[in-house]
């Protein structure tokens, strides 16, 4: 992965970005990581598709992904102060929207009204997040290995009860593995 150079992005820019991302990110951790990838990759070529991805996949291994996203972002973008800024921004909307729907919940959640508008938000957040999901996974489609390791690393995940750390570990001891094999091939060729 090389380190193209790239314009400085001022501190307000990824605060105002980030924050806007928080606010309107709906949906979940894959929901706001389209969101993010759209944003940042495609339309501010801020990072490169495989750059993101690589984001994406570390920030899996720690759990809130898309808080760890928007720290990857930040950093590569301006360093420390670049992940601070952009994970602050990023979380003070959903923090206040949480405290206020909380209360909204605790104070009204036995009304009807309230029960029947949270039932027709989950389905919409499935479709999200399915639809997310489809879109990050339509670009690393290269090769009939991509679709077969993401099938087993669900079927793994769902009827095994492996905890997704685990299944994470061995996505990457699988990658490396690869990589040794590969590079043991070369230079056995060379």
């Amino acid at each position: 992965m090389k380190n193209t150079p790239r314009r400085e992005v001022s501190l307000w820019e990824i605060a105002r970005v980030f924050a806007v991302i928080g606010i309107t990110g709906f949906g979940g951790g894959l929901a706001i990581i389209a969101m993010m990838q759209d944003i940042c990759v495609e339309r501010r070529k801020w990072l490169t598709l495989e750059e993101f991805t690589h984001g994406v996949a570390l920030g899996q291994i720690l759990s809130a992904f898309a808080v760890n996203t928007s720290l990857f972002v930040g950093y590569r973008l301006r360093g420390a102060a670049g992940a601070l800024t952009a994970a602050c921004a990023f979380l003070a909307p959903s923090v206040a929207g949480v405290i206020i729907l909380s209360w909204l919940y605790f104070t009204y959640h036995h009304l009807p009204s309230m029960q029947s508008a949270l039932h027709g938000v989950s389905a919409v957040v499935v479709a999200v997040v399915i639809s997310a999901a489809w879109s990050m996974s339509r670009s690393r489609l290269k090769s009939f290995e991509t679709p077969i390791l993401a099938a087993a690393a669900a079927a793994l995940m769902l009827f095994t009860k492996v905890p997704i750390p685990i299944v994470l570990l061995a996505a990457a001891f699988y990658g490396l593995l690869k990589l040794r094999l590969r590079r043991g091939g070369a230079n056995e060729t060379a």
